[in-house]
């Protein structure tokens, strides 16, 4: 699949194929890693407020630790 980069004002932009195009007002969070460019959609920051994951270390189980920890065995498809 490909697009082209068009002049946009005095910006630049791209059309997505309509099969993968986000949704009109989508934010995305733009990042350049040699020559390619992610779009990572922006999401809200779960962590901002601290009240809400009060008691929560507390509330983790031994068998919640042992599912963190565990070793896959074989091969993931």
């Amino acid at each position: 699949m490909e697009t082209v980069v068009r002049k946009i004002g005095n910006s630049v932009g791209t059309i997505f194929p309509k099969d993968i195009s986000p949704k009109v007002g989508e934010t995305f969070t733009i990042l350049k890693v040699g020559d390619t460019y992610i779009l990572k959609p922006k999401k809200e920051d779960i962590f901002k407020n601290e009240k809400d994951w009060e008691g929560f270390r507390e509330s983790v189980t031994s068998e919640d630790s042992e599912w963190d920890s565990m070793k896959l065995e074989g091969k993931e498809y």
